[in-house]
């Protein structure tokens, strides 16, 4: 298991909290998980419905993804929001439109909250990857859009290697596997 804690690409204007996620793969599933903590008063984590729905645009409001690249550069991208919303793309090569993957049809979601901490935790089956995907070097990029109920948002990640919130830049994809 590989723990992080990600970075807001501005912290001057970023809120109080902390995010640190925690990437963890076995023989059958990739699984995720974001714990925010600190000041989540301020925070838009949703109405506290449970809508499982396949959203377009999660990024547009609170959301939690995770980029994973294989040794091909073709990528992975995957969305989910604190009203169990979730979005999956495939990208055969950097700069593809966006097209949703149709190959994964759900994933599986788990959300804990608190007064002080939101916690998601999701499992994707591997064999909803593409073929082959698994058997070289992977590298994954972490990210989080955090956004406040005044209408502020916030990107964080592990690192911020371009000069605007770039979460498709494959510098940032900073953790491999």
């Amino acid at each position: 298991m590989a723990k992080f804690a990600l970075i807001p690409f501005n912290p001057a204007s970023a809120p109080a909290i902390e995010i640190h996620s925690e990437l963890n793969t076995t023989e059958e599933s990739v699984y995720i998980s974001y714990k925010v903590t600190g000041d989540l008063s301020s925070l838009d984590l949703g109405s506290g419905r449970s809508l499982h729905n396949r959203v377009i645009k999660l990024w547009e409001k609170s959301c939690f993804e995770l980029f994973i690249k294989d040794a091909s550069d073709s990528y992975v991208e995957f969305n989910f929001s604190p009203e169990f919303e979730w979005n999956a793309f495939y990208f055969a090569k950097k700069g593809d439109a966006l097209k949703e993957y149709e190959k994964v049809n759900q994933v599986k979601t788990d959300i804990l909250l608190s007064q002080d901490v939101f916690h998601i935790i999701v499992e994707i089956e591997k064999n909803k990857f593409p073929e082959n995907f698994f058997t070289g070097e992977l590298s994954a990029g972490i990210t989080s859009v955090v956004k406040e109920k005044n209408g502020n948002i916030s990107y964080w990640a592990l690192s911020h290697e371009d000069t605007k919130p770039n979460f498709h830049d494959f510098r940032s994809f900073r953790y491999k596997f």
